[in-house]
Parts: structure tokens; C-alpha cells; sequence
């Protein structure tokens, strides 16, 4: 009889007197097994657990200060957390210390600064066929779009204008002083003011919109800087540190170019186990008593009931599709299983949490049901699980340590090469050049005029950007991270830093 046989029988009888814990790997022919037998219970699902149809979502991938999430008049999480999955349909809205950054699955990525807010108005469709459209509603925002059409086609609708890129292209809109104002640092983009009035902008150029008249445009040839474009900048450093780390577990996959990828390698290892496929686990679960349902909550999705939102910095994918099995002598590991992940929102299903063998007396925890009248809005369902008592040792997670898995020893997989950015020091604050445009054409007797020059004073020593009166509220500095940087007028220092799954 196989090893594989034997754990499938353990796992079906009580644990014995030694303790011994259930093993059982994680195959294509199970996983499929798996996908039919839930796809046959769907009709016994709860109707209000039921979407009318498939759907898209996004990743929440970091979150500081206050944030909230809404859908309509539905308050879904007051205080939200990171690695929520966002529906077409959502709203972001961040206090008076709140940040915010949404990754798309092709590495782009959207970021909001303090008292601003943005909505996912429309977020459908699946790779080049997709769209997707998101309203910035007020305050600051920072947009990094990579252009490849690999999410298909993608707009920013701010006041009553709409922006597109071309290639990669990474650009800032600022409406503090409405109707607003953009910003290109890197790429091209086109703004549509209205059916009579268009303008492209290249990297190191800004527009300034009239609130007069919506033909009428100040074209910039330079970017004044802004306390927040620090903060952007480190995040974007931050995900391009994280994709140093980047193994080729999933080059082969349909969506591997998701960053949320990039948080698996630099939390955990791949392991290629024959017959099993690659499998996942993080550093963590070296600790006997670990749980991958050990610390989350639940937060009410409409359309879908309660989803899963682990607490893990890495934990998005992993409770997003596959499954999570447990290993003798080695521990949990995480199977993405057939094609790669299919998130189970793109099956229109959700079953709760996605665990397909763990060991003897293992029980995830119980998903809510949802309440008609919730007795508070925007409550998440916290869980913080006593971990199970286990004395065995678990081998170190290292990158060069041998683990046995499935009966077969195995090396953990190495990192290869890191994500591309964008060179944030060419962000074109010289050469002030004005031009004020009416319907696209150079007004009378204006010119392009050479103005100041802003160079040597980067660090903000002598630079004092104007207030922002206009602001629904004066925006919390940026919290350092290695750098800083003096204070300023209205901004303060420069500086700074899924629901469950079905088994696919």
C-alpha cells in the first residue's frame, strides 16, 4: 500500500495513541474530484451566499490609519483591513490618518492618501477581455498602471474628465483644488476633458483644469512636487524589494504576473513535490501549533455572505483559491492546484474555508451566518484561535534546507529576477513651462513662457508647497521610513511606507 493510501486511511480514523497526524497530497485528479463535488452542492447553498453572476475583484493590499469600505448605503467594514477583496462596486475612503493602495491582478496599483476617497465603479470580465473603471472622488490619489493589457482595458474618472494610459504610466490626481489636476511622472496618458477638449501628457508633464470652463486647460511642462509623492515612492520600492524574491513556482501560470505572488516568496517557500505539484508554505508554520486559520475575520460581502480575511501580511491567495494540507513531518502547505489560482469569486461560489486534508481532530473555524439586520453596520467578526497543543518539531523554512514532503525530499525553490519600476528621481521638476490651452489651442498671445527652476532643493529644506485650503482637511504627514525629510505648509514631513476559497 502506497504512503499516500495509508494517510488517506489515517485521515479517515481516529487518531491513534501516538498521536499521529493525518497526511494526504494534494493532486489534480483530487482537486477536480473536489471542484465537481461542490460545484453539485451549489443549489444547496444559502440564496443570500449566492451572487447573480461571477465576479472580478481586487486586492486591498495595504492598509494604515482609517479606513472604510461601503457599498451604497451599506457600511461593509468601518475599520478595514488589508487583503480584503474588493467588488465592482466598492468604495475606499480613508480619514483624516488613513492610507490605502489596491493591487489589480496585473500589478497595477492604485493608492490614496489621507481624506480621500475612490470607487470601483466598474470592475468586470477576466484578463485582456476585462475592464475596469475607478472614480476618484476627492482628495489625492496616485496611479500606477502597467499597460499591458493583460486586465484588459482600464480608466480613472475624476470630476468630469477621463484618463487612459499607454504602456506603463504612473500619474497623480489632486483635486483639493477642483476640477482637479494631473500629474504624469512616467509613460503617456490621454485626458478626456470633454467630447471637445483632449489633451495627452507625457512623463515629467502636469494639467490643471478650469472650474469655468471644461475646455480649458494650464498645461505644465514640470511636476511641482508633493509631500505625498514620497510616500508613493516607497511603495513602490517596497513591492519592488518583495520582487527580489520571486521564484519561478508560478511563471507558468495564467496570472502570474499578480504581485500578490511576490508576498508568497518573501514569506514562505515553493517546494516542487513529485506527483503533488507545486506546494506553498509560509515560514511560520515551522511552528508546530501554527494555524492557517489561526488569526482573521469575517466580513459580511454582499452577495456572497461572510468571506475570510486572514491576518497574515502574505494571506490573499492562499485563502482565495486551492487548499491547505497538512504534511507529516513537515506541516501546512498551501496547493494553488489546477492551472494556477482561480479565485473562487470567478466561480460566482463560496464555501467557507478552503482546508482539504488537515490532521486528526483539526477544525477550521465556523463561518457566520449572515444576519438580516446586522446589529452593527460595518462590524468585522475578529478570530484569534488558541493554537493546538503539538510537540513535534517542524523543519526550519529556509531556503536551503531539504524538506521531506509527500514521501519525496525536496529543495526549495530560488528567486529570480525583480519587477520593473520607474526611475522616481526624472520626475521632470525642471523647466516650468506654462501653456494655457482653450479647446486645445494656444490662447492669444500666450506663449511658452521658461519660468523658475526647482533642482537642488529636493529635500524640501527650501521648498514650501502652497496650502491646501481647499481640502476637505489638512493631510496627516507620511510617517518616515528611512529618509523623511523637513516640514511644509499643508502637508507636513516628506517620508514614509480574501475571503476564503474554494478548491480549484
Amino acid at each position: 500500500m502506497s504512503d499516500q493510501s495509508k494517510n488517506g486511511k489515517m485521515c479517515s480514523a481516529k487518531m491513534g495513541s501516538d498521536g499521529a497526524r493525518c497526511r494526504l497530497g494534494w493532486t489534480a485528479l483530487s482537486v477536480t474530484a473536489l471542484i465537481l463535488g461542490m460545484q453539485a452542492l451549489a443549489p444547496a447553498l444559502r440564496a443570500e451566499d449566492q451572487p447573480a453572476q461571477p465576479a472580478r475583484a481586487l486586492r486591498l493590499s495595504s492598509v494604515d490609519g482609517g479606513v472604510q469600505l461601503s457599498k451604497g448605503n451599506d457600511v461593509l467594514a468601518d475599520r478595514a483591513i488589508a487583503n480584503t477583496p474588493l467588488f465592482e462596486g466598492t468604495r475606499v475612503t480613508t480619514a483624516d490618518d488613513g492610507r490605502a493602495e489596491i493591487q489589480f491582478e496585473d500589478g497595477s496599483v492604485a493608492r490614496l492618501s489621507p481624506n480621500s476617497s475612490l470607487t470601483l465603479t466598474v470592475l468586470s470580465g477576466a484578463g485582456a477581455t476585462g475592464e475596469a473603471e475607478i472614480t476618484l472622488e476627492g482628495g489625492l490619489g496616485y496611479f500606477e498602471l502597467q499597460g499591458n493589457g493583460q486586465v484588459g482595458a482600464m480608466s480613472l474618472r475624476f470630476s468630469d474628465s477621463v484618463a487612459t494610459a499607454s504602456g506603463f504610466t504612473v500619474m497623480r490626481i489632486n483635486l483639493d483644488n477642483l476640477p482637479g489636476e494631473m500629474a504624469v511622472f512616467s509613460g503617456n496618458a490621454h485626458l478626456e476633458l470633454s467630447s471637445a477638449a483632449t489633451v495627452d501628457l507625457h512623463g515629467g508633464e502636469s494639467v490643471a483644469l478650469s472650474a469655468n470652463d471644461v475646455t480649458r486647460y494650464t498645461l505644465n511642462e514640470s511636476i511641482e512636487p508633493d509631500s505625498w509623492d514620497s510616500w508613493n515612492s516607497d511603495r513602490d520600492q517596497a513591492l519592488t524589494a518583495e520582487s527580489t524574491t520571486r521564484t519561478g513556482a508560478t511563471s507558468s501560470y495564467p496570472n502570474s504576473s499578480n504581485p500578490a505572488w511576490n508576498d508568497l516568496d518573501a514569506n514562505g517557500n515553493w517546494y516542487n513535490v513529485p506527483g503533488q505539484g507545486e506546494i506553498w508554505s509560509p515560514y511560520d508554520a515551522s511552528n508546530p501549533a501554527w494555524d492557517p486559520y489561526g488569526n482573521g475575520s469575517w466580513m459580511n460581502s454582499p452577495g456572497y455572505g461572510y468571506t475570510w480575511i486572514s491576518a497574515n501580511p502574505w494571506g490573499y491567495l492562499p485563502y482565495s483559491c486551492g487548499a491547505w494540507n497538512y504534511y507529516n513531518s513537515f506541516g501546512w502547505g498551501w496547493a494553488p492546484g489546477v492551472g494556477g489560482c482561480n479565485p473562487w469569486w470567478g466561480t460566482g461560489l463560496y464555501f467557507g474555508p478552503n482546508i482539504g486534508f488537515g490532521f486528526g481532530g483539526y477544525r477550521p473555524p465556523i463561518r457566520p451566518r449572515p444576519r438580516p439586520h446586522p446589529g452593527v453596520s460595518g462590524a468585522l467578526i475578529a478570530v484569534n484561535r488558541r493554537p493546538i497543543p503539538m510537540g513535534d518539531s517542524l523543519p526550519a523554512r529556509d531556503r536551503n534546507t531539504v524538506a521531506m514532503i509527500a514521501g519525496h525530499a525536496v529543495l526549495p525553490q530560488h528567486p529570480l529576477s525583480p519587477r520593473p519600476g520607474y526611475d522616481h528621481s526624472a520626475s521632470g521638476f525642471v523647466n516650468h513651462t506654462v501653456v494655457t490651452n482653450v479647446g486645445g489651442v494656444p490662447a492669444a498671445g500666450q506663449g511658452r513662457a521658461m519660468g523658475s527652476t526647482f533642482g537642488a532643493n529636493r529635500s524640501g529644506s527650501a521648498y514650501a508647497p502652497a496650502s491646501r485650503a481647499a481640502a476637505p482637511a489638512v493631510r496627516s504627514a507620511p510617517a518616515p521610513s528611512g529618509g523623511g525629510g523637513a516640514a511644509h505648509v499643508g502637508g507636513g514631513a516628506m517620508g514614509g511606507g480574501g475571503g476564503g476559497g474554494a478548491h480549484h
